[in-house]
């Protein structure tokens, strides 16, 4: 509504007093006073009329312009993540947010916030004899990092799911190549 001058504001509201509400009776007082027809709509009159009887003003509605949304991401929301994804953290983040009650993207924001870090299941190529020595040196490795506490295993969930069909198939959409 800031599209309307302080002054034109008043008149709107001071006609509707005198016209009680009669919205047609407004916009011919417009066209008398400002010699056109590009008159407010009925709805914007309506509403203004409304607000000034609700705050007592034709000033912009400031506090209800700007409207505060809940949250769900709070300490307690935070915690309960925390401790669901610690018991089963195999889950997937659909299921979760299913069985939690939340939105996905609610528990995807709370899960980044608590710095937790998506599995994501990997086809790679096929291995060989050769790889068997740098497999295992590579899971000495995080082994160690694990008991230095370089690695947090409660930090670590499955991002989503896979589907097989009977036939063999296998979406790859969540995938990583």
């Amino acid at each position: 509504m800031n599209k309307y001058s302080t002054d034109v504001r008043v008149f709107i509201v001071l006609q509707m007093a005198r016209c009680d509400e009669n919205v047609k009776a407004v916009q011919r007082a417009w066209q008398e006073t400002f010699h056109n027809k590009n008159w407010p709509n009925k709805r914007t009159m309506a509403r203004l009329y409304a607000k000034f009887k609700r705050t007592g003003s034709v000033g912009d509605d400031k506090k209800a312009m700007a409207t505060a949304t809940a949250t769900v991401v709070t300490d307690g929301a935070k915690q309960v993540d925390d401790d669901f994804f610690a018991d089963d953290p195999t889950r997937s983040v659909r299921r979760a947010a299913e069985m939690l009650g939340i939105k996905r993207t609610s528990l995807q924001r709370i899960m980044k916030e608590l710095e937790l870090s998506p599995y994501k299941i990997q086809v790679t190529q096929p291995l060989n004899e050769d790889h068997t020595q740098r497999r295992s040196e590579f899971a000495q490795l995080m082994l160690e990092k694990l008991q230095t506490g370089e690695i947090d295993v409660k930090k670590i969930w499955f991002s989503d799911e896979a589907y097989f069909t009977l036939d063999g198939h296998l979406n790859k959409q969540n995938y990583r190549y």
